[in-house]
């Protein structure tokens, strides 16, 4: 496994990070067997997988909670990532989840402690000067962020720039190349990729918009009307399947799954330091081991990106998946 600097922490990381949203029971992923997500962690550790990625928000806490039992004396060989629960941003409410967080996981220290998204009332000044705070009482090791735009990047950083921005990207979502992703390039902060197979779409596991359950129709790519949609824009279904299925034909050519082409392409782009995946078992975590050991070429990776520019227009500059531009909670 290819092994990565990040700012701020004292070991090499793998490329590959394991992403934790998934290995517990919740609305989006639906239900999830523990021993099925343990063997996973396990299977990790056994490719090369150092870096673990989980967040107080996912399952309710229950995905720390699993993520602490499965890496049980593991503690010196792994880097522990997890974030602040996105309603817990006053400063004492920082401090407060870190603890919460350190409790489920086990761990008397984070590797990395992430803000999760920015309350835009609060600001991420207060935000991050807790953060600072955790990190100079060595509860953490290093900061960073998630889903922080440039103007949240420029306040952060007249405190202590982040080690990391964590951000939504793959195929059939590229808006953080316009300006965040050169932004983190100039500013020498690490990029943890997530969703790089869109929730499955980009797994190739859907072949129309309607086949797409509401738990994971969410996104701006959708029509409003999903029940769980709240972005309140007509979506994108014709251009995103458009897509999907001029990256399936490439696919196809190329002899290789779209789920294996989509992380390599995401591994390859210039400025991302490592990918987040997520897996359901042993199996789909072996798959992403392969994707990453066997790299697009340039040409291929052209030709992909040219063959989803028409669907990344249409979605425009507004990097917030989840909501629309005039209540995107980037800055």
């Amino acid at each position: 496994m290819k092994q990565q600097t990040l700012p701020g922490i004292d070991q090499p990381v793998s490329q590959l990070v394991f992403g934790c949203w998934g290995i517990a029971s919740d609305f989006h992923w639906g239900s999830r067997d523990e021993q099925e997500s343990t063997a996973a962690i396990h299977a990790a550790l056994d490719a090369g997988i150092n870096f673990f990625d989980t967040a107080e928000v996912y399952g309710d806490g229950a995905s720390e909670t699993l993520l602490g039992k499965a890496l049980a004396g593991e503690r010196q060989r792994v880097v522990l990532a997890s974030k602040v629960h996105p309603k817990s941003m006053r400063a004492a409410e920082v401090i407060e989840a870190c603890e919460r967080s350190l409790a489920r996981l086990g761990a008397d220290y984070l590797d990395l402690f992430q803000t999760h998204w920015t309350d835009r009332e609060i600001g991420i000044a207060e935000s991050w000067e807790a953060m600072i705070r955790l990190q100079e009482q060595g509860k953490v090791r290093a900061i960073g962020v998630c889903n922080a735009g440039v103007g949240d990047m420029a306040a952060a950083s007249t405190l202590q720039t982040p080690a990391s921005n964590q951000l939504p990207y793959n195929l059939v979502w590229r808006a953080i190349e316009a300006e965040i992703l050169p932004d983190c390039r100039e500013r020498e902060v690490g990029v943890l990729a997530y969703s790089p197979l869109m929730h499955g779409l980009l797994a190739g596991n859907y072949a129309a918009a309607d086949d797409v359950p509401d738990g994971r129709a969410r996104s701006r790519h959708f029509n409003t009307q999903r029940e769980l949609a709240r972005h309140g824009e007509a979506g994108c279904e014709a251009a995103t399947f458009n897509a999907i299925n001029a990256i399936r034909e490439i696919c196809n050519r190329l002899g290789r799954t779209m789920a294996d082409v989509a992380l390599a392409w995401v591994a390859a782009q210039p400025g991302v330091t490592c990918v987040i995946a997520g897996v359901k078992n042993a199996e789909q975590l072996a798959a992403n081991v392969r994707s990453l050991a066997n790299p697009l070429a340039t040409e291929v990776c052209q030709e992909l990106a040219a063959a989803t520019d028409d669907l990344a227009a249409a979605l425009g500059p507004n990097c917030d998946m989840w909501q629309g531009a005039a209540t995107s909670r980037y800055r």
